[in-house]
């Protein structure tokens, strides 16, 4: 069965609150990443490497919202593209992701 790229970022982007403070963002994402892997199985191999892609894509924003004085940024600023580039950076990252690389990398997403 094919993954459904389109709801796995959608349900992803779901599990983080519609606000970040950029005060104390950085500890700010450990926690609510931490929480959100703590929260779904070891064995949920899409949910595991897209929660950690989502939450790399939100260390960049964290650091343009800082960037530019803003106090705070929502997770919604995350595009498909974005999310889909750090999922392309992490199943390249170990040949442990071989089965999935190929099927993310084949599989158009779902609109």
């Amino acid at each position: 069965m094919a993954i459904d790229k389109t709801a796995l970022f959608e349900s992803t982007k779901a599990l983080w609150p519609q606000t970040i403070f950029t005060f104390d963002a950085r500890n700010t994402l450990n926690r609510i990443y931490q929480a959100n892997e703590d929260s779904y199985s070891v064995d949920d191999d899409w949910r595991q490497i897209a929660m950690w892609s989502f939450h790399q894509a939100l260390w960049g924003l964290e650091r343009e919202a800082s960037a530019k004085g803003a106090s705070r940024f929502s997770p919604s600023e995350i595009s498909f593209n974005i999310f889909d580039k750090w999922m392309r950076s992490n199943l390249t990252g170990d040949d442990c992701w071989l089965p999935e690389r190929a099927e993310w990398e084949n599989d158009a997403p779902n609109t």
